[in-house]
């Protein structure tokens, strides 16, 4: 009588019982991010079942599309053998990679032997001439595979103490977070990787890279005009009010900074590095550890290391200000809460003086944002707006959409 059977995100492995066909009164199933391999059970509801039940697996197949057939393999004569991929680097010595059904490897639209003998032998086992950016406890590194598409992947660091598991749990917290979001203002994760020998997260490749690189470098700041600030202002808040109002249960970024917004080719703005993200529980206290940023991080974390999204708040408002003055407001944010920005004289003052001045329209625009972001930085956190509020008064300005 069973109608709907969720066991994502279990671990589980093995093959999924024969005896499934049986359950005739399924409408849905859900054995997503876990480690299934082997047939789907023989039955119409498991042929027209939809593909997103069964996605991130090791190796299930089936008559289904979108996944690969059952049919045997000449690699292992039709048993369950271990692939093997054999490569060779150039003037040195290469220790052979496997891919087991025992790894947790998956990319999206590729076959997971060939994606990751790819990613490799593209990165010349990540050599440092293909890194794009270091992190706190990872490397990031542009890949282009042979299909033609790029992305940016980012390969988590052995922590020195063998012993700590603090690198194991920001991995594992990356990926939960991202692959419960859908949003065009969040990075996308594409695949993931954990073997023996290495653990990467495959992300969309974003070319404009961080928003505070941009800022940082006076001819791409220059480019970042008015009005693409004030869009990448908005669509910050858009992904925040995403996280905290519509997951569930919400999910706080605690580390908003510039460093970790990424703008692709049209300045679209995407919300990464999720690795100390916490899902909130709301019938606990969520209780933490002091993460995040110095410079960004909510002032009551210091003293009550208690998480709320009203934390993020305070973080999108410095990161807000930040894309308005051109660098980090630093000591000037006790200021920018509390003084009544509304005349040119202060304006012309706070602005970043490498852009020219905005027009009446533009500055009226910019004297909203301003208006909306301003409580964000409030040091209680209960006079600080929520996101939700925040994204609906940006939405309701007049800003050129820039698609």
């Amino acid at each position: 009588m069973l109608q709907v059977l969720n066991l994502s995100h279990n671990e589980l492995t093995g093959s999924i019982p024969s005896s499934f066909r049986d359950m005739n009164s399924l409408l849905a199933i859900d054995l997503s991010y876990n480690e299934l391999e082997g047939p789907l059970p023989d039955s119409h509801f498991f042929k027209n079942a939809s593909v997103e039940w069964f996605i991130h697996n090791g190796g299930l197949c089936g008559e289904r599309k979108g996944l690969p057939s059952c049919s045997p393999s000449p690699l292992n004569g039709g048993g369950k053998g271990v692939p093997i991929i054999f490569w060779r680097r150039k003037r040195s010595k290469q220790k052979e990679a496997n891919v087991s059904h025992n790894d947790a490897f998956f990319l999206w639209n590729y076959d997971k032997r060939d994606a990751y003998k790819e990613i490799l032998e593209a990165t010349e086992n990540f050599s440092s001439r293909y890194c794009i950016g270091t992190g706190g406890y990872g490397s990031v590194y542009k890949v282009t595979l042979q299909k033609g598409k790029t992305f940016a992947v980012k390969k988590i660091q052995a922590p020195e103490d063998e012993g700590s598991n603090i690198h194991e749990q920001l991995f594992r917290h990356e990926i939960e977070a991202l692959t419960r979001t859908r949003h065009r203002n969040i990075m996308k994760l594409y695949g993931y990787c954990s073997t023996s020998q290495h653990r990467f997260l495959v992300y969309e490749y974003m070319e404009k890279g961080s928003l505070l690189s941009i800022l940082n470098t006076e001819d791409h700041a220059i480019e970042l005009n008015w009005i693409k600030r004030l869009n990448v202002i908005k669509q910050i808040a858009y992904a925040l009010s995403y996280m905290h109002h519509d997951c569930s249960p919400p999910i706080v970024h605690r580390d908003i900074t510039s460093s970790n917004i990424l703008l692709d080719l049209e300045f679209r703005a995407c919300v990464s590095d999720f690795g100390i993200a916490k899902l909130l529980k709301h019938d606990s206290s969520n209780w933490t550890t002091l993460a995040g940023t110095h410079g960004y991080v909510a002032p009551e974390l210091a003293f009550t290391m208690r998480v709320t999204e009203l934390c993020d708040v305070y973080s999108f408002g410095v990161v807000a200000f930040e894309v308005l003055v051109g660098i980090h407001p630093g000591d000037y944010i006790t200021t920018l809460s509390s003084t009544r920005i509304m005349d040119n004289a202060l304006l012309e003052k706070i602005l970043d003086h490498r852009l020219p001045h905005p027009t009446i329209e533009v500055l009226t625009e910019i004297l909203a944002v301003i208006k909306i972001i301003q409580p964000c930085l409030d040091v209680n956190p209960l006079g600080r707006p929520t996101m939700q509020y925040i994204s609906q008064e940006l939405s309701k300005l007049n800003m050129p959409y820039i698609p």
